[in-house]
């Protein structure tokens, strides 16, 4: 079983991708942060922002892992991991 573990966008791995938490209008949303093979790192959030995506985000991330890989996830400032989610532990 996936476990979910909290990094910044310069700890994911090359060629791998992230979840990205943010707050957007006082509301939780996400998006994905990559970090590109060729070393850079790439923001995408959805053009309109909505917490509907949060669940859907996590859905499809998980959809493309193996069964054991952890879901990384980068929260910006004033994001938050919801309490009634799995619980989230850091990197280190």
């Amino acid at each position: 079983m996936a476990s979910y573990v909290r990094v910044t966008p310069e700890q994911i791995p090359l060629g791998q991708t992230a979840l990205l938490l943010f707050v957007h209008q006082d509301q939780l949303c996400a998006g994905v942060v990559q970090h590109r093979c060729d070393g850079r790192i790439e923001r995408r959030i959805p053009e309109n922002p909505s917490p509907h995506d949060l669940v859907l985000g996590i859905c499809k991330l998980m959809a493309d892992m193996p069964d054991d890989a952890d879901l990384l996830v980068v929260l910006d400032p004033l994001a938050y991991w919801p309490e009634a989610f799995p619980k989230l532990r850091n990197r280190w």
